[in-house]
């Protein structure tokens, strides 16, 4: 049988629904022991892993088995069951640092914090350890005392030079303390001489930006973001490269951390860089299957050519914006398809077709009323084609140049005549 079933089995036979009650069998090895409460562990159950780490201790003498038996009880709601344990565990050995830890934790979850600091000042005094004065910080910021969970936190942090205690120190100096310059400064500190990391980063960030320094935060997130790969981090210089519109800044970044392409490709639009947009739509169309992204990927490809007369771009285009079309009849995509189909003589009675489908949404658009007037120019109603592009010149008048080349072109019209 499969070993991990047979333990699986093996520990259903034995729990007995009343009280969350065990009986361990005695021919099951140590090691069997150590997985059925791993199991247990997994499967969400500590009292159950707790139970096989105290028989554990009980078998062998080994101290570690009774402090994973007491690490169980840690996630379980009912804090009565944690401390029970403890004071059990102390009446045997009532100078065991771990107990004596455990202890501490306990009351830090029960909300004694008075009784909790004094205990952890008097176990901090006789240990110098990190881990005692760090006890004793949570209970005294929980206190609201503030300064003396800093100075705590200082104690811990001149042994270790721990992050995470940086963290909650520069915090505290911040936001409780009034220390804004001197938070900064610490950290700033800390990341020259130990380096930076994904939690000191966001931390002078943040600290940065509420402070007003929008640059400094920025170029401390888009460093973290360097060492993380974190997208969270790159957004928040991203936010703030748009807020102070430093447009090539935010380029660059979104060009290299990839978290948000369709704000990248705005701004490739902006500068006009059509065959980077077009390239990057055709990537987002991909991803998404956006129908809209095919649309603008065509849209830019043309805008991109140097030959617009070429026959198999103009295909590829074409094409494009009919599959988009069919999806989306998007007024300003269905313009597009059918003014290049009238412009280049591709079917100029279809192209006409979407350009009465794009003004169907928008009869007042002059755009594609233009549209409309050089489909009747090509077809030779020259007559409905200068009533329309004047219609055009009165709403936008004659200075865009497309419009200025049609007017021209149609006062010039002569009526093809009919076979």
């Amino acid at each position: 049988m499969n070993k991990s079933l047979w333990i699986l089995l093996v520990c259903a036979a034995v729990v007995q629904a009343a009280n969350m009650k065990l009986k361990i069998p005695i021919a099951m090895s140590d090691e069997t022991y150590v997985l059925a409460a791993m199991d247990a562990q997994m499967r969400q159950k500590p009292e159950i892993a707790s139970a096989y780490f105290k028989h554990l201790y009980e078998k062998t003498g080994q101290k570690g088995y009774l402090y994973d038996s007491l690490r169980m009880y840690e996630g379980i709601k009912d804090t009565a069951l944690f401390s029970k344990a403890i004071e059990e565990a102390l009446t045997e050995d009532p100078e065991d640092k771990m107990l004596l830890r455990f202890q501490l934790i306990s009351l830090l979850k029960e909300g004694h914090y008075s009784q909790a600091s004094h205990k952890a000042l008097i176990l901090s005094q006789l240990t110098k350890e990190s881990s005692d004065y760090l006890l004793n910080a949570e209970a005294l910021v929980k206190l609201g005392n503030f300064k003396s969970g800093y100075g705590e936190l200082k104690k811990a942090y001149d042994i270790t030079y721990d992050e995470e205690t940086a963290d909650r120190m520069a915090l505290i100096m911040y936001t409780q303390l009034g220390q804004k310059e001197e938070a900064i400064r610490f950290l700033k500190e800390h990341i020259g001489a130990h380096g930076n990391s994904k939690i000191m980063g966001k931390r002078l960030g943040s600290l940065y930006a509420d402070s007003g320094a929008l640059e400094d935060a920025a170029q401390i997130y888009e460093t973290t973001y360097e060492l993380s790969s974190d997208p969270l981090i790159a957004q928040e210089a991203v936010k703030i490269y748009t807020y102070r519109q430093e447009f090539q800044k935010l380029r660059v970044l979104l060009e290299k951390s990839e978290v948000n392409d369709p704000m990248l490709l705005e701004l490739y639009v902006r500068e006009k860089e059509f065959k980077k947009a077009s390239a990057l739509a055709r990537k987002l169309f991909k991803r998404d299957a956006n129908p809209r992204y095919l649309a603008q990927s065509s849209v830019f490809e043309y805008e991109a050519a140097t030959d617009h007369n070429d026959s198999v771009l103009l295909k590829q285009v074409i094409d494009g914006l009919k599959q988009a079309n069919t999806e989306i009849e998007d007024p300003v995509y269905l313009n597009y398809l059918g003014y290049l189909m009238i412009d280049h003589d591709l079917g100029v009675d279809e192209g006409m077709q979407y350009v009465q489908k794009a003004l169907d949404k928008h009869p007042d658009s002059p755009f594609y009323l233009d549209s409309l007037a050089w489909g009747k120019y090509k077809l030779g109603e020259c007559a409905e084609a200068l009533r329309l592009i004047k219609q055009v010149e009165s709403m936008i008048g004659a200075d865009e140049q497309e419009v200025k080349e049609h007017l021209k072109a149609i006062e010039n019209c002569k009526t093809k005549e009919k076979k």
